[in-house]
């Protein structure tokens, strides 16, 4: 893997600070000479404003008199070099300092403002740069027959050397400033991104990650996208976690079943073989056929029931069992599945109290329910004792209604209460296997009740075994 040079903030810097750096040389050197012109005006401008009061003062003179008056202006005003020359050549005063023009000037009329070549007609006075570029010079009539040479004492050359001075430090400043701003614009665009980077870094690994900061720009709302993309993929994967999981123990849960059902199979039907071949081998006397035959067919009619028992779970395990709910008035409904084990309660002395209200209505799946009930009541009526009572009534909840069957004077350990409805289990396997007992009447119960969504429970008070499910009613 090639490792990047540049990462996000790199270039953004980079291309900030070449941009910037373009834009300030660019600027620079459009208006250097701009700068430089100011300057040079500023400087005529100077020499002009020194000059005038002199020019005004040789109107009328004569060339004594202007003699007279440049010798006293000089004294005055020393750091300017200048010389009165008549029109025919004749120098009539010149400073120690001055130095002639190489070329002649022509004077044009000084009322006319014009830009000709490097000459500039300004005022009364004709500006022009020396050969040598040294000085700033104009010359002017100080007379009619008289003109005035001045040159300045700030050249060209100082004024480059003190503008580039001074523009190299200003640029200097200026690129320190820009990089300080092209690192703060840089953290701005990068570090957002680079945030991004690390959530779904950490999003691939499945760790958590918090909600991101509430931006209005386009990185905020890719941020946003990006967040809700990890919660709606990390749901989807819980999601799939838990089916995954819930199949598992499924498939866990079948194995364990269709084990414990062979067990459950093999045993009586080995039984069965075994007598059947002693009839065949003349082992068992012919008089006893008629009882070992009795005890086959009894051991044929408790596989078949288990058999059909078995049937039906797997049929509640399917997921494509279609609720068929009606409305029931509760204690009628009670009432008809009690019917049939009235008679086996009597046999054991046993008495069934039900109070249930006449208007009671719930909407449930019929024949799930009928199964719930049959199990649940045949249940209570095997384990209540001998002269026991079984109470069978309800009370209000929020949703519905909680219908209550308990059956006294039993007790079931809490350790051995949820292992109740795992198929095949019997607290005393070779006592409830004689009473007829296959083991499987509370595993129907809880396929039937996680199928129609009714919460259950089954608890050990001081009353008894308390079995509750709460109904959705009118």
């Amino acid at each position: 893997m090639k490792h990047r040079v540049l990462g996000i903030f790199g270039k953004v810097f980079s291309y900030t600070m070449l941009i910037l750096i373009l834009v300030i040389v660019i600027t620079f050197a459009f208006f250097a000479e701009q700068i430089k012109t100011v300057v040079e005006s500023a400087q005529r401008q100077q020499i002009s404003t020194v000059f005038e009061p002199l020019l005004r003062q040789l109107e009328g003179k004569t060339n004594e008199e202007i003699i007279e008056v440049a010798v006293d202006f000089h004294k005055k005003n020393a750091s300017f070099e200048f010389s009165f020359i008549s029109l025919d050549k004749e120098i009539l005063y010149k400073t120690k300092n001055f130095i002639m023009p190489e070329n002649d000037v022509l004077l044009l009329n000084p009322k006319n403002v014009i830009v000709k070549g490097y000459h500039l007609t300004q005022n009364k006075f004709h500006f022009t740069a020396s050969s040598k570029g040294q000085q700033t010079q104009f010359v002017t009539l100080a007379s009619e027959n008289v003109r005035l040479f001045v040159s300045g004492t700030i050249s060209s050359t100082d004024i480059y050397n003190k503008f580039t001075e001074k523009a190299l430090m200003a640029l200097l400043l200026i690129i320190m400033a820009s990089a300080l701003a092209a690192v703060i614009f840089a953290g701005r665009i990068a570090n957002p991104i680079k945030k991004i980077v690390s959530d779904t870094k950490k999003m691939s690994d499945l760790e958590f990650v918090p909600a991101p900061d509430v931006r209005k720009d386009e990185i905020g709302r890719l941020a946003q996208d990006v967040y809700k993309m990890y919660k709606t993929l990390k749901a989807t994967i819980n999601q799939l976690e838990i089916e995954i999981e819930r199949k598992k123990k499924m498939e866990e849960n079948q194995r364990y079943f269709f084990s414990a059902a062979s067990h459950e199979l093999k045993t009586p039907i080995a039984a069965t073989s075994a007598l059947l071949e002693g009839m065949l081998e003349n082992v068992i006397e012919i008089s006893e056929y008629p009882q070992y035959l009795r005890e086959c067919l009894r051991m044929m009619a408790e596989q078949n029931k288990l058999v059909s028992e078995i049937l039906e779970i797997v049929s509640l395990n399917e997921d494509t069992i279609a609720l068929e709910k009606e409305h029931i008035n509760l204690g009628s409904f009670v009432s008809k599945i009690l019917s049939p084990y009235h008679a086996i309660a009597d046999a054991k002395e046993q008495s069934i109290n039900v109070d249930i209200a006449e208007n009671v209505v719930c909407a449930v799946d019929t024949k799930l329910f009928g199964k719930v009930l049959s199990n649940v009541i045949m249940n209570a009526v095997q384990n209540t004792p001998q002269k026991g009572k079984i109470k069978i009534n309800t009370s209000k909840t929020k949703g519905g209604v909680r219908l209550c069957i308990i059956n006294t004077n039993a007790d079931i350990p809490d350790e051995i209460l949820p292992k109740l409805f795992e198929p095949f289990y019997r607290e005393d396997k070779a006592r409830n296997r004689d009473l007829g007992r296959s083991g499987l009447g509370l595993t129907i119960v809880k396929k039937a009740l996680d199928i129609m969504k009714i919460e259950f429970s089954l608890e050990s008070t001081r009353d008894g075994v308390l079995f509750r499910m709460d109904l959705p009613c009118k």
